[in-house]
């Protein structure tokens, strides 16, 4: 990867209304785009988001020139439907786009407070130049606004109509646009879904993927799933700059642009990632995995178990993890005692790479508990996992007290599903870790959101049997260094959620932290053994 140039189609500059900013200057984005190896990016700015179009474009415009990188910060003006009325602000567009300055168009109708259809006369007055339209539609954006959008690109069919930041929840949409619509793309930063790529580029081809990367809190995370997707060459130089160039009309480079820092020095796992090699020298245990079939949403083709076992194991030699530990969607979200043992009777032989999580859900409270040492003495599961946001038993409730006690006799780990929600927040906890100090309590995602995320570094400095577990923490744009900052290098696990998700994507994210590989070499499976080593085996 440090010969191909990526071209960043997500960047937000300055300081707005409704939250931190991530790039408060033009400086401190080049310095974050060097970090990453990061040649060019589309840069939009906050105050044009939070404040007015207009406004926030033309100190836009200012910013890039004052910093002096306008080789490298290519602009990306915010529309909306009240462009069209405000005393200049057409001609104020038109004159940039005719004098090819800018070739991109960035819309928040969710900030803005407008329909995305009502963005026809402005595009119609804009569209002899074909920009390009970027929506940052999130995880939730409403059905309504999709249908919008396509109904525009249908409108204006040689204007691209780009999805940026789009994860699994309603992705189903963004795929059933991109069959409709040959003008429509996507964006990869928060694509974080296994095999999800590859569908795409099988279904509508390379020429439809756009690189970006997300929060500035992820790092890494595209550029490592990116280095390791099982593509042609071809096609991963289209996804990291030729796509983007090619709609926005503009020329490749000849040369890196991007520089790189010392601290990269002190990083060779992160470098080894993505370059898409695998890990050496170094114990990686996966501390959150699941095993298939899956639903709810994902887009994943593999369903039968012994061809999705096959394909994991096959992800975790080249990526160089020596095993994940899984909670099986058989028990998860079926007949507990039934997905338990089915998933247990296909692992048993596969022990080289997979230990297990037995899932125990209060609703099969009765039948699991008269099995729990029939489970736990075949040698395959090595503690608990709970799921109480999807089951909606929180984690107050009483019929987890047999798992509870259970762990609690034999010092076992107990992965929760934790999110900053009513079912299963860090804080609800507090009594439940001090209660059974002998338990291991793994916080599944680190508390899912921003203040989840606070509640779990809290419990964790409280506790010195609370552990936060990183997939899914993505969630959050709250800098994950600043977790391990405060609850320590010891107490953080690398988990990837992996199954559904793209064990890649989130163990770039990890190794890309800005900090020594020292500092990250704990969570990657030191810590898991010791934990590990701490429970009673069962006779």
């Amino acid at each position: 990867m440090n010969n191909i140039h990526l071209f960043n189609v997500n960047a937000m500059v300055g300081r707005g209304a409704y939250e931190e900013a991530q790039y408060p200057t033009m400086q401190s984005l080049v310095s974050h785009l060097d970090y990453l190896g990061i040649d060019r990016s589309l840069v939009s700015h906050v105050e044009a988001r939070d404040l007015n179009p207009t406004w926030g474009n033309r100190r836009l415009l200012n910013e890039i020139t004052e910093s002096g990188c306008s080789d490298r910060l290519i602009p990306a003006f915010v529309v909306a439907p009240s462009c069209y009325y405000e005393k200049g602000a057409l001609d104020f567009l038109k004159e940039n786009f005719a004098s090819e300055k800018v070739h991109a168009i960035r819309i928040y109708p969710e900030i803005s407070r407008f329909p995305i259809l009502q963005l026809e006369r402005v595009f119609s007055e804009l569209s002899k130049w074909n920009p390009a339209v970027l929506w940052n539609c999130g995880h939730g954006a409403p059905e309504s606004d999709v249908r919008d959008f396509v109904a525009l690109a249908e409108k204006f069919p040689k204007m691209s109509f780009v999805f940026t930041q789009k994860m699994w929840g309603g992705f189903g949409s963004i795929i059933d646009a991109m069959w409709r619509r040959k003008n429509v793309f996507v964006d990869l930063s928060w694509v974080h879904m296994r095999d999800t790529v590859n569908l795409m580029i099988d279904e509508f081809g390379a020429e439809r993927l756009l690189f970006g990367i997300g929060f500035k809190s992820h790092y890494g995370a595209s550029i490592a799933a990116l280095a390791h997707y099982r593509i042609k060459p071809q096609e991963r130089e289209l996804i990291a700059h030729g796509n983007i160039e090619r709609l926005l009309n503009i020329r490749p480079l000849n040369k890196k642009l991007a520089c790189e820092p010392k601290i990269l020095k002190d990083k060779p796992l992160w470098k080894r990632c993505r370059e898409g090699l695998p890990l050496q020298g170094v114990k990686i245990i996966d501390a959150h995995g699941h095993t298939g079939p899956t639903h709810r949403g994902w887009y994943i083709r593999d369903i039968d178990f012994p061809e999705y076992i096959d394909i994991m194991t096959e992800q975790m030699d080249r990526l160089g993890i020596e095993k994940t530990v899984i909670s099986a969607e058989t028990a998860l979200f079926g007949e507990a005692v039934e997905g338990n043992r089915f998933a247990e009777k296909h692992l048993l032989k596969h022990l080289d790479h997979f230990a297990g999580y037995l899932s125990f859900n209060p609703l099969y409270g009765r039948e699991l508990t008269a099995e729990l040492d029939n489970f736990f003495r075949r040698g395959f599961y090595i503690g608990f996992k709970i799921l109480a946001g999807y089951w909606k038993f929180p984690v107050t409730h009483p019929g987890y007290e047999p798992a509870w006690e259970y762990a609690e006799k034999y010092r076992l780990p107990i992965l929760l599903h934790t999110w900053d929600d009513s079912y299963d927040s860090p804080v609800m906890l507090k009594d439940i870790v001090k209660k059974y100090p002998n338990v291991t309590f793994l916080l599944g995602h680190s508390g899912g959101g921003t203040r989840g995320r606070i509640e779990a570094e809290e419990l964790a400095k409280a506790n010195p049997n609370v552990f936060l577990e990183f997939c899914g923490s993505f969630c959050t744009p709250r800098p994950f260094e600043e977790s391990i900052k405060i609850v320590g290098t010891d107490r953080i696990l690398f988990g990837s959620d992996t199954g559904a998700h793209d064990q890649a994507w989130e163990l770039g994210r990890y190794l890309s932290l800005p900090l020594p590989d020292k500092q990250l070499i704990p969570g990657l499976g030191e810590t898991f053994m010791k934990i590990l080593k701490r429970s009673k085996a069962i006779k």
